[in-house]
């Protein structure tokens, strides 16, 4: 077989054994990916790609060589063959992959979501709902407060069912669910009319007065949802302590939120109690 000129320039460059050269120039790289691109189309021609495959080869090893010297990889030295062929090496800068996220690990992290430290953050944005810092801020803020609520909600909500008929009786007060067939008042179970209307205005007025001194008080100093609200000063002083914390709190909140949207949801299909439904978790297995 007849060599083409470019394969014997290739072969007088770089040893007729494909010896790696240690400790490169940046011409000689350049000089490298030159050839390599000239070696591909010549080997489309004459059929010599094996001289381009061991010119790769030698790329890499001095690749290798040059990290063993410096201590670290060179990314401008990546030899990779994309096609998989004989003869067709490519010289590609490194490049750092992207970070996946923890809660869906098929999907890349919103990179907005690190424009700030946030306790519970598993890179979950799939819609990318956080568009900048202050959208992001403000999203924590909704989220935190309807965790708290939904941890409220998912304990009162079959405390009521087991406990308000017999407090009713004994206060002589309505039995609230009794409407319902024994289901807490809900939209969808009906029955919330029998509530008090000084009751929901109260509500309403706390509801307004907590809103506003928690948007006013995060201010950009303290975690968002952060109300200084820790009665029996159960927050650690350091900062991995107090992060755990808020993180536990977050965890439990969003199972919170989950549980009583399946409580909604089983007592409006099934139009019986959730405690009727699942007697195992609410009600003693004697007496």
């Amino acid at each position: 077989i007849m060599a083409s000129p470019l394969s014997l320039t290739l072969i007088c460059l770089f040893g007729s054994t494909g010896a790696a050269i240690s400790a490169p120039s940046s011409s000689t790289r350049t000089t490298a990916t030159s050839l390599i691109q000239l070696g591909q189309q010549s080997s489309k021609r004459t059929g010599l790609g094996f001289q381009t495959q061991r010119l790769r080869r030698s790329l890499k090893q001095m690749a290798e060589n040059e990290a063993a010297d410096s201590g670290k990889a060179d990314p401008q030295m990546s030899v990779e063959s994309p096609s998989g062929g004989v003869g067709g090496g490519a010289i590609n800068a490194g490049a750092s992959p992207p970070k996946m996220s923890q809660a869906v690990p098929f999907l890349e992290r919103p990179k907005t979501l690190d424009v700030m430290e946030l306790s519970g953050d598993y890179g979950f944005d799939p819609l990318g709902l956080a568009k900048d810092k202050e959208t992001l801020i403000q999203y924590r803020l909704a989220e935190i407060k309807h965790a708290r609520l939904a941890m409220l909600a998912a304990v009162a909500w079959p405390i009521q069912e087991l406990e308000n008929p017999v407090l009713a009786k004994l206060l002589n007060l309505p039995n609230l669910v009794e409407e319902t067939g024994g289901r807490s008042p809900s939209v969808l179970n009906g029955g919330l009319e029998q509530v008090s209307a000084a009751y929901w205005t109260a509500i309403m007025l706390l509801a307004i007065v907590i809103e506003n001194i928690g948007n006013d008080r995060w201010g950009g100093t303290v975690q968002p949802g952060d109300f200084g609200f820790d009665p029996l000063n159960l927050m650690p002083k350091d900062k991995v302590g107090a992060n755990a914390m808020r993180e536990r709190e977050l965890t439990n909140g969003r199972l919170a939120m989950v549980a009583i949207l399946g409580f909604v949801v089983q007592e409006f299909i099934k139009q019986s109690a959730v405690v009727d439904q699942t007697p195992f978790f609410f009600k003693p297995i004697l007496g």
